[in-house]
């Protein structure tokens, strides 16, 4: 999500730009009488981050030709699972809206970047071949990490004394006391408050404190524990739900273990922006910006001495040619089983239509 939210933020710049351009004397801002026009913003900005926003709207262009051009599709129905997976790690849709708030986003910017690392990713995986015996292969490679542990829902109520922990435990305690409502009374945790206090799942081995951990296995759902010190605060959990391991299952994981397949045999993402930069005709117009083009030349061979292929240059070096874009090393084959790589992550490019 944070990835997706800074690739947004330079969409915002972009379009602040471009809104901000031609308006002349018009302040955004006047301090003590003092006017900040909108043209010496935009200088400012130019001259701060215009490079960069320009660099990344020219990748992001080259790869949505390079996407058409490959005859590839992306529906709305793509897009919409994605939104769903992010939406799910926030215990609610406030949560969810709040750290769209908190970084100035709104639904269109996410959509707009969700379907542009949807298009990173169909390019970067599109020319990996394999076999159902592949896949096979590489479940039982990687069989431990489609495996689920145990794992347990909680709600938590955190206040900051332990006069305040035992105020509110007192309030559970009573016939008919409501958790969610005294969590979004009491904790001052911004993140869960306003779900009442509910997290997402967690394995049970994951939770970071032992004490908490131990408390929690000999909870029963519904039962609520004692006030715990936590990172200076005190804590009061309530055990929602247990859900049980799950073992890996080839059939039932197929579509997952097909994706993590073809993630971890994909293209990096710096090797499809040089390889849609390899024969982009780019010109920059703006003097002030004529540095961003030399990101988009071609590299040209230097001149070798006998004329054949391989032979020494003078100094007796072999020929080269002028860097590219660099390449992510590939990753080694693992010794042994590990966490099949997720798919990769795009280019922080603006989306465009802002």
């Amino acid at each position: 999500m944070r990835h997706l939210m800074r690739g947004a933020g330079v969409a915002i710049c972009a379009a602040t730009l471009v809104f901000i351009f031609g308006c002349g004397q018009q302040p955004v801002a006047v301090v003590n009488g003092s006017k900040v026009t909108k043209q010496a913003f935009y200088d400012r900005l130019k001259k701060t981050a215009g490079k960069d926003v320009l660099a990344g709207m020219i990748q992001r262009q080259l790869i949505e030709d390079a996407f058409t051009k490959a005859g590839l599709t992306l529906t709305d129905a793509e897009i919409q699972e994605k939104l769903t997976e992010i939406q799910a790690k926030f215990p609610s849709p406030d949560a969810f809206k709040e750290e769209l708030d908190k970084q100035g986003l709104t639904m269109d910017d996410l959509k707009k970047e969700l379907a542009f690392q949807l298009k990173v990713e169909k390019l970067c995986t599109k020319d990996v071949k394999y076999t159902e015996a592949d896949l096979q292969k590489f479940f039982q490679q990687y069989q431990k990490a489609f495996e689920k542990p145990e794992r347990v829902v909680l709600s938590q109520i955190q206040v900051s004394s332990k006069e305040e922990a035992d105020k509110v435990y007192g309030e559970l305690q009573k016939p008919g006391a409501n958790f969610a409502a005294l969590a979004r009374q009491y904790s001052i945790d911004p993140q869960f408050r306003e779900a009442g206090g509910r997290m997402p799942e967690v394995p049970i081995d994951k939770i970071p404190e032992p004490e908490i951990q131990a408390a929690i296995r000999a909870m029963k759902p519904g039962d609520i524990s004692k006030p715990v010190v936590m990172q200076k605060n005190f804590v009061i959990f309530k055990l929602e739900e247990i859900k049980p391991a799950e073992k890996a299952d080839f059939q039932k994981q197929h579509a997952d273990i097909e994706k993590q397949f073809k993630a971890r045999s994909a293209k990096s993402p710096q090797d499809l922006l040089a390889e849609v930069s390899k024969n982009a005709v780019v010109q920059v117009i703006d003097p002030d910006l004529s540095s961003v083009q030399k990101m988009f030349m071609p590299a040209e061979k230097l001149p070798s001495f006998g004329g054949e292929k391989g032979a020494p240059t003078k100094g007796g070096e072999a020929p080269t040619e002028a860097p590219a874009a660099p390449e992510a090393p590939a990753p080694a084959a693992p010794e042994a089983p590990a966490t099949p790589p997720a798919a990769p992550a795009a280019p922080a490019a603006p989306p465009a239509g802002k």
